[in-house]
C-alpha cells in the first residue's frame, strides 16, 4: 500500500517539463567556480506510445545535439523578473522533452541544503554540484489523444510521467487559472486509473509569495489491477523567492511548498510529505526537492526525490 499511496505525492515533478524554455530569458553568467552555465536543454521528441518507452534514463551518456522548437510549438515568452509569474509565463508544449539529473528511484540524498543561503541580499539555493545519485532523464510533455484513458480524461490537455518504477503517467489540465492534475494511469491498459476527485490543483495563477491553497482530494479506481481509494489533505504556498543554481545554469525563481497529508481510509496507513519545487519565469520547473515521508523540519536535509535542470 505505501507505493499505492505516493503517486499524487509527485504532481509537481511534471507539471512543465520543457516548452517552458521557448522564452527570450536574459543569460546570467554564473561565478567561473560554480560550475553552472545559463542554456537549458529543450528537445522535440517523436510522440510517445502506448507501447514505447516515455522517458529515457541515460546517465553517463552526452545528450543529442539541441534540436530548434518546432515554428508551430506555441507564442514565445519574455520573462520581465517581476517576482510573479503569470500563466503568461508557464507554457505546456506537447511533444516536448527537458533533460533533468535526478536521484535513483529509492535513493536518499542527504545532506540537502533546502534552507539556502543569504547573498547580497537574494536568498540562493545551490543546487549546481554533480551528486553520485544522479542520472539524467529524458521527460516528455504527451499528448492525452489516441491513449487508451483518453475518453476518461477529455478535457485533458497533457500527460506526463510520475512514477517510472511502474510506468504512471499523471494527466492534466491547463487552464487560465490553474493547472490540475486529474488522475493517474498506468501506460499498459486498464492496469492502473486513479481519478481525483476533485482535481489536485497544482498551480494557481498568478503565483507571486505569500499565495496559499488547500484542498482535500479523494483518488479512486485502480492501482496494478487493484481497487484503491486514499484521501490527500493539500496545502500548497508560494513562500519564498531567490535564485537556483542548477546543473543547466542559474535562474530566478518562486519556492512553491506543498504539504500532503494521506490516509487510506478504513485502515491505519497514514504518511506525510513536504516538497519544495522551484519555478522559473518562462522555464517553469528548474528543481524539485521531496522529503522522506514523514519528516517533521520545514528545512529538511534529505530528500526522496533531487531534481534539476540538467544539460
Amino acid at each position: 500500500m505505501r507505493s499505492n499511496a505516493r503517486l499524487p505525492a509527485a504532481a509537481l515533478a511534471a507539471l512543465c517539463l520543457a516548452g517552458c524554455a521557448t522564452g527570450d530569458v536574459e543569460s546570467r553568467t554564473p561565478a567561473a567556480d560554480s560550475g553552472a552555465r545559463d542554456v537549458a536543454a529543450q528537445r522535440d521528441v517523436p510522440p510517445a506510445t502506448d507501447d514505447t518507452p516515455v522517458a529515457t534514463d541515460d546517465a553517463g551518456a552526452l545528450p543529442p545535439e539541441d534540436v530548434a522548437p518546432p515554428a508551430d510549438a506555441g507564442p514565445r515568452c519574455a520573462a520581465d523578473r517581476d517576482g510573479t509569474i503569470t500563466r503568461a509565463e508557464v507554457n505546456f508544449l506537447v511533444g516536448a522533452s527537458v533533460l533533468y539529473a535526478v536521484n535513483e528511484e529509492g535513493a536518499t540524498v542527504s545532506p540537502i541544503d533546502t534552507a539556502g543561503t543569504m547573498v547580497e541580499g537574494v536568498r540562493r539555493w545551490d543546487y549546481s554540484a554533480a551528486r553520485s545519485e544522479d542520472r539524467r532523464v529524458l521527460d516528455e510533455v504527451m499528448r492525452p489523444q489516441g491513449r487508451w484513458w483518453s475518453a476518461r480524461y477529455p478535457d485533458a490537455t497533457y500527460a506526463a510521467m510520475l512514477d517510472r518504477t511502474n510506468n504512471i503517467l499523471g494527466v492534466y489540465r491547463a487552464s487560465a487559472t490553474a493547472l490540475e492534475l486529474l488522475g493517474t494511469v498506468s501506460v499498459v491498459e486498464n492496469r492502473t486509473n486513479l481519478a481525483m476527485n476533485p482535481p489536485v490543483v497544482v498551480l494557481r495563477f498568478p503565483l507571486r509569495v505569500g499565495d496559499t491553497w488547500s484542498q482535500s482530494v479523494t483518488a479512486t479506481g485502480l492501482y496494478n489491477l487493484t481497487p484503491l481509494t486514499n484521501v490527500t489533505a493539500y496545502t500548497t504556498r508560494v513562500d519564498a523567492a531567490g535564485e537556483v543554481w542548477t546543473p543547466a545554469g542559474r535562474f530566478p525563481a518562486l519556492r512553491v511548498r506543498t504539504d500532503l497529508d494521506q490516509t487510506i481510509p478504513l485502515t491505519i496507513i497514514r504518511r506525510t510529505r513536504r516538497t519544495y519545487t522551484f519555478l522559473s519565469e518562462c522555464w517553469g520547473v528548474v528543481a524539485r526537492i521531496a522529503s522522506v515521508d514523514n519528516e517533521s523540519a520545514e528545512a529538511f536535509t534529505r530528500a526522496s526525490e533531487y531534481r534539476r535542470l540538467s544539460l
